[in-house]
């Protein structure tokens, strides 16, 4: 039987199998790679290097450095599925006898409630955080991004990724590439639909560089809008409108799946707006909204 590969040989075929195969996105790829690197790091010197000793006594070290450095539970569970899902991959190229990851316990994660912004918030953000001249490409651009990522709920990834013809303004729907590649076609609101058409007419054509880009969304340069500034005009606009709080575009994804939750959508359907997998991924935003609701109730009613 030839040698098995090194660690870091293995990792770099995992990733190459997560990318052309399983069709992971390169932030996913990006996070698995320094998972795995950071687990091989704090594993003993004789297990580091060669993937036959790597043993369940050197996981466990590694899993109490986390633990000892302060490491959340969340973080210390996500490095170890990566290192699950690694090993698994490492078994079926190689033959690997051993697992070293059997009968591991996953460190024990408390529910995290999802930051949400309210509707007064994010309508302010909507109406009032326009910072540049209303009529501009770029302001126009903002407007049209944040009115379709609370339409959508989509992920800032897949934002940034749409294509023109992502988007069908006629039947008020957005196409949305989400995790796997996995396609989901999501009503626009009416006011999204017309901030993308208004971005269509005049905003883009003012944009487009040189080179042709096919994404709706580009930056002031012509090329694809990044993530990195979606965060940041994200902040500009809740700084204008006097939004404080969370402001990262995730939020808006929370908001908009706890305020359909709120209003009465089913949650089956909201699951298939988010594209999740699991309905249980779902799920928590009803608790959001319950917790909301006990708030108000404690902080209004006489015996609260």
């Amino acid at each position: 039987m030839p040698p098995a590969p090194s660690p870091k040989t293995a990792i770099q075929a995992y990733l190459d199998h997560l990318r052309v195969e399983a069709g992971a996105s390169p932030h996913t790829i990006d996070a698995y790679g320094r998972d795995l690197v950071e687990v091989f790091r704090a594993l003993p010197p004789a297990q580091r290097d060669d993937l036959t000793r790597v043993e369940r006594t050197g996981l466990l070290r590694w899993m109490n450095l986390e633990r000892e450095a302060g490491k959340a539970p969340a973080s210390i569970a996500r490095r170890l599925a990566a290192f699950r899902g690694f090993w698994r991959f490492c078994r079926s190229w190689i033959r690997l006898e051993a697992d070293p990851t059997a009968g591991l316990p996953s460190p024990r994660r408390g529910r995290r409630l999802p930051k949400v912004l309210s509707r007064t918030s994010v309508a302010s953000i909507l109406e009032h955080g326009d910072a540049r001249p209303a009529a501009g490409p770029l302001a126009l651009r903002d407007r049209a991004l944040v009115e379709a990522m609370y339409a959508t709920g989509a992920r800032v990834s897949e934002a940034c990724g749409w294509r023109v013809e992502d988007v069908r303004l006629a039947d008020r729907v957005a196409r949305c590439l989400g995790k796997g590649r996995k396609e989901r076609w999501v009503p626009l609101s009416v006011p999204a639909a017309e901030a993308i058409a208004a971005y269509l007419a005049t905003g883009r054509p003012a944009l487009v560089g040189a080179a042709p880009c096919d994404r709706l969304f580009l930056s002031r340069t012509g090329g694809p809008l990044d993530r990195h500034r979606v965060f940041r005009l994200l902040g500009g606009r809740a700084a204008a409108a006097g939004v404080a709080g969370p402001r990262s575009p995730h939020v808006l994804r929370h908001s908009f799946a706890t305020h359909l939750l709120s209003g009465g959508a089913d949650l089956r359907a909201v699951q298939e707006m988010l594209g999740h997998a699991d309905v249980a991924t779902t799920e928590i935003y009803t608790h959001v909204d319950r917790e909301r609701l006990k708030g108000v109730h404690r902080k209004f009613h006489p015996r609260g």
